[in-house]
């Protein structure tokens, strides 16, 4: 009994200090894992997720452009934020984001012919990256420079790798106006909550992921002369 109460007087204390030491590595790991950011080189294109408020991503797609890393900035589209209808109706005007990257954009001087938009407006990240591959495959893009916000780099990198079934080269590049902390984002209120969003966002992806495949591998055995579409 007196042996038993002295291994466990040893073990927790060492377990308290492992995971003392520990976490601050996993919540860390955490973090680094929503970034992707891949090598810079040059591309057909730089593509501007919507979603931010219209100012940080597209900050980093005129410095991309500036810098020569690719010749046109493609926008994408989202929905437009409740109220904007209301808003329509009583006569008053708000920009909404696209009119605020045009705004930068302008500001920036960049040449209007050098910027192409997606008319189609998405509501999620799976949306607007089969919009997105339709709108390259249709312009004959091969190659982009995908710029969204840091902790949202990982996962719209493989939401456009699958919606584009790998015939499109994709470079992954956060915005360097973004100023999420992967170090540290748990002591950040607004990153903590961005941590926790994306996560949960990863999880309905990768739920979605399996469903999906699991349906494709189920019509495939049934009927195998009939290609299946992803569902995003």
């Amino acid at each position: 009994m007196i042996g038993k109460l002295i291994r466990w007087l040893i073990v927790f204390p060492i377990l308290g200090l492992l995971l003392y030491v520990g976490y601050p590595f996993l919540l860390r790991a955490m973090g680094r894992y929503l970034i992707t950011e891949d090598r810079l080189q040059k591309a057909e294109a730089v593509a501007v997720l919507a979603g931010d408020g219209g100012v940080a991503r597209t900050l980093e797609a005129v410095r991309l452009y500036q810098d020569g890393y690719a010749p046109r900035i493609i926008l994408t589209h989202q929905l437009l934020p409740k109220g904007y209808e209301a808003l329509a109706r009583l006569g008053i005007t708000v920009p909404e984001e696209r009119d605020i990257q045009w705004m930068v954009l302008k500001a920036m001087r960049i040449p209007v012919g050098v910027v192409l938009q997606v008319s189609k407006r998405a509501d999620s990240t799976a949306s607007e990256m089969v919009y997105l591959t339709r709108f390259l495959e249709e312009h004959r893009i091969r190659s982009v420079i995908l710029v969204t916000n840091r902790s949202h780099s990982a996962r719209a990198r493989k939401i456009l790798a699958r919606a584009s079934g790998g015939r499109i080269a994709i470079i992954s590049r956060p915005t360097r106006y973004d100023t999420f902390d992967s170090e540290g984002w748990w002591r950040s209120r607004a990153d903590a909550k961005e941590v926790l969003l994306e996560y949960g966002k990863l999880l309905n992806y990768l739920v979605q992921s399996v469903s999906a495949g699991l349906t494709g591998w189920f019509r495939g055995r049934s009927s195998p002369a009939v290609p299946v579409e992803a569902t995003f």
